[in-house]
Formats: structure tokens, sequence, C-alpha cells
């Protein structure tokens, strides 16, 4: 097997996935358990998988900085969702109890530490850090994964039933939207800057003579700005036409009440003999 699909073993990820897929049996046990739920939940705990425990890893940590960024948007953009569909109104009322849960997932918040721990995290000197400190790199991925279920709380339905004051569909479009700002921040500059943010990478071998440094970091910034943007592009059609669905009901029960109240007219007696 050529370097690049070596597949990493790292107990500590193993480890985290056994808490957080334990952590889920006893809410289960205490709060309800749904079939669709544990599906859900199961993806997203692959997910996070995917993304650290195969050769994407590998790739990731010596070669190619556009694979890095791939790895990136499955620790923020796709298991975080996962997850929190997974859990049950019971679940998340259960987790929004927890002390400090209910104010970090209100929406300013939330997007305040999304945001800024995607920027923070791309920086060049943290991002470089990274790739030379081991622990480091191990406290961004859990940092990313954590701020990615932040920034999706207040967006599903189950787990912004149970804040406080949980969103209405529109403003969770509104939401969605503009958590996709702090993408183009770090999309941007690598989309369209003609130097390299990452010494790493320039000086990592080569996969494919013809992914340039410089290529490399272009296809990274096209992740980030459309493979990120498709994830949230699908809760944003998912919550429109769920929006869409519920004025359309509403607006038929409205009418079935102004019929039903209206009064009946009497019936003819026919022409008078």
């Amino acid at each position: 097997m050529i370097p690049p699909l070596r597949w990493p073993f790292d107990p500590t990820v193993y480890a985290g996935l056994l808490i957080f897929a334990a952590g889920y049996v006893l809410l289960a046990r205490e709060r309800g358990f749904r079939v669709r739920s544990g599906i859900w939940f199961g993806l997203g705990l692959l997910t996070f998988w995917l993304a650290l425990e195969t050769p994407i890893d590998t790739i990731s940590d010596r070669y190619l900085m556009s694979a890095h960024m791939a790895q990136h948007v499955l620790l923020l953009f796709v298991g975080p969702p996962l997850v929190l569909l997974g859990l049950t109104p019971g679940m998340a009322r259960a987790i929004a109890g927890v002390p400090g849960v209910a104010w970090l997932t209100r929406p300013w918040p939330a997007q305040i530490v999304a945001g800024g721990t995607l920027i923070l995290w791309h920086l060049p000197p943290l991002y470089e850090l990274t790739l030379q400190n081991e622990g480091v790199h191990v406290l961004e991925h859990v940092t990313f994964m954590a701020s990615g279920l932040v920034f999706w709380w207040p967006a599903l339905r189950a787990t912004s039933a149970a804040s406080g004051r949980p969103l209405g569909d529109g403003w969770k479009l509104l939401y969605l939207f503009a958590g996709t700002l702090p993408q183009d921040a770090v999309a941007l500059p690598l989309l369209f800057s003609h130097a390299i943010f990452y010494p790493f990478y320039a000086a990592a071998p080569r996969l494919v003579s013809w992914l340039t440094p410089a290529a490399d970091q272009e296809v990274a910034g096209a992740v980030m700005m459309l493979v990120a943007k498709a994830g949230i592009l699908i809760a944003l059609l998912v919550i429109f036409f769920r929006w869409l669905s519920a004025e359309h009901a509403a607006d038929r029960a409205v009418s079935a009440d102004l019929r039903a109240a209206q009064p009946a007219r009497p019936a003819s007696s026919g022409p008078r003999a």
C-alpha cells in the first residue's frame, strides 16, 4: 500500500467516539429512543470516523491542503448536524439543561463561536502549528466538532425547540445564510490569492504532478466555498419548504374556518301556486 493510502490508527479518536456513543445510549435510556434518530446519530459518528481514521487523515497531514480542507468540512458542516438530528426532543432538552449550553447555543453566541473558530484555526501561524504539533492538531479537531455542534443547534428542529427562544423558520434561513460568511472569509483568499499561505504544503511531496501548491490551495478554497455551502444549502431548502408547507396548511385552515362560519343559505321553497 502506497504511503498516502495508509490507514491511521489513533486510540484517542476511538475513545472519543465511544464516549459519544455511550453518552447517547444513556440519554436514550432516560429520555426515549427512536430508530430513525439512532440512524442519524450513527451517520454522524461515521462521518467523524471517516474524517479522522481513513486515508483522508494521512493525505491531509502529509500531502494535500485540499484533502485537509475536506476533512475540516466533514468535522464542521457534515458530522455535527447528523449527530444533532439523532437527538430526540427529550434528549435535546436534557442537554440544554446543562449549565451554559442554553446560552452558548443561542444564535448570536453560536455564530460568533463557530465563525471565530473556523477563521482562527485557518490563520497561517496557527494552521502551520497544527501540522507540526499533534496535540494542537487534536485540539483543533475537537474545537471544530464542538463549534459545529454549537452552530447547528439553533437551526435544527429538535435542538432549536429545546432552547428558551427557538428561531422561527424565516429566522433560521437568515441564520444559516449568515453562517456562510466566515466560510467566504477563509475560502476567497485561498481561491484568488497568488501567494502560498501555508509553507508546509509548498514543501510537501506532490501526489500528482499537475496539482502544484498553488492549484492545491485553490482547490482547498473551492472545497470550503462549495462543499461546505452544499450542506447548508440542503438545510436551507428543507427549512424553506417546511415553512412554505406550514404557511399553506395555515391558509387552508383559515379558509376552512371561514367557510364553516358562513350562515347556511335557506333552502328554496320553489314557485308559489
